[in-house]
């Protein structure tokens, strides 16, 4: 009985610090970077500690055909940023393609972006050139 009592307090003193530290856990500051594209259109990029993610961004597509569309993406995963600030990623949506890459610095984040697009399965193919974008602490 006793050896039951000292397994079960035990367990609750375990509960009650990964509870009490589960808030610290992600302790590293979110920051958010706000910038334009090349394009002159906005874009919006928070890190944690090593963490970046691409939160919203704007940009003007060709398509085949000539026709122009303008595309407003967020909604991405987090991307690791590895040692000296360099970060590389591809993300896929159900229509769309995001292809990302650049180096962050403590004030400020630049890089490139790039997005693959298809309206609908067999619809015209849109893409934007690499666009140069510039984003600075907020």
């Amino acid at each position: 009985m006793r050896f039951r009592l000292g397994i079960g307090a035990t367990m609750v003193c375990a509960l009650i610090v990964a509870a009490l530290a589960a808030p610290f856990a992600d302790a590293a500051p979110k920051r958010l970077y706000k910038g334009k594209t090349a394009q002159r259109r906005p874009v919006r990029i928070t890190m944690r500690g090593d963490m970046l993610k691409l939160r919203h961004f704007t940009a003007r597509l060709r398509c085949k055909g000539g026709a122009a569309l303008i595309v407003d993406e967020s909604g991405f995963q987090r991307t690791p940023v590895r040692r000296g600030g360099a970060f590389r990623d591809v993300q896929v949506g159900s229509t769309d393609e995001v292809l990302f890459r650049g180096r962050a610095s403590g004030k400020a984040v630049r890089g490139r972006i790039r997005v693959k697009d298809r309206l609908r399965r067999g619809g015209p193919r849109c893409a934007s050139p690499w666009l140069a974008f510039h984003a600075r602490l907020r």
